[in-house]
């Protein structure tokens, strides 16, 4: 797969997981004509992954992106138009100039791996149990809110995004959860979509970190991408998680930015 092909299988696997997110969250509102994706699973948390615009055909002119995701938006808590470094200058010029405001001067990485990695092994103590059922569904949930608190992602966003065990279970979709003595503390997910899988919400309690487990679980995800047949593993790098990506051998291709656009005034009032 030449780069290009990589970068576009890459938006799409994107896309894929929050079609997922969208389709398994409670309440979750979905418009995707298949050149624009506009999704919300959260009314009170605006983050790219909770309320979010990804443009697919990049024909699609910056100023029909924009006037959709407002009217989308319109009574959500503010939103998130996601900007491909490599397709999307356009539509972050069009953003910046209709008032949107940048949300990370640098964003973060894409990274993309074309090759199977060692498993690892697990320390005394600690097992790699897949996400098969609801409790597994929960321990995961666990897992990602106390991971995710320094991030500031709130719990009901974190619930919706994991709402049932076909959020993290089915023929596209696998997580894993490592247990400490039965205590769940470390876990991945991967989704596939094509030629390509994505590695999402990889976390670590605060209390068990230090000990590789995140790792851990992220080499199990990668095997479980190539696994469904997929040709390469991507994912979008957090800061804290970039120098553990890059040290498996993953390698940056591209960059996402987004650009923020606030709730229209009369939403901001409603909220109080």
């Amino acid at each position: 797969m030449d780069r290009d092909e990589l970068l576009e299988a890459g938006d799409h696997n994107l896309a894929a997981t929050m079609r997922l997110y969208a389709a398994t969250a409670p309440g979750a509102v979905l418009e995707d004509d298949g050149r624009l994706l506009l999704f919300s699973t959260s009314e009170t948390w605006p983050s790219p992954y909770h309320n979010g615009a990804i443009r697919l055909d990049r024909s699609l002119h910056p100023a029909d992106v924009l006037r959709r995701a407002q009217a989308f938006f319109a009574d959500r808590p503010g939103y998130c138009v996601w900007i491909a470094a490599h397709a999307d200058a356009d539509l972050e010029r069009h953003a910046f100039g209709a008032g949107l405001a940048p949300v990370s001067p640098t964003g973060a990485p894409r990274l993309a791996l074309d090759h199977r990695i060692d498993a690892g092994v697990p320390p005394p103590g600690v097992t790699l149990d897949e996400v098969t059922d609801e409790e597994g569904r929960r321990d995961y949930l666990d897992v990602t809110v106390e991971a995710y608190a320094d991030s500031f992602l709130p719990r009901d966003a974190a619930e919706a995004q994991l709402a049932t065990v076909r959020a993290v279970c089915g023929p596209e979709v696998r997580a894993v959860v490592a247990r400490d003595g039965g205590r769940p503390v470390a876990g991945a997910m991967v989704l596939a979509s094509g030629p390509v899988a994505g590695i999402q919400l990889v976390g670590t309690v605060p209390g068990a970190r230090g000990r590789g487990l995140g790792e851990l679980c992220t080499r199990w995800a990668v095997g479980a991408g190539f696994d469904f047949g997929a040709d390469a593993i991507v994912l979008e790098a957090s800061e804290a998680g970039e120098p553990l990506y890059l040290r498996l051998g993953f390698v940056e291709v591209s960059r996402y930015r987004w650009c923020f656009g606030p709730p229209p005034p009369a939403a901001r009032r409603s909220r109080g």
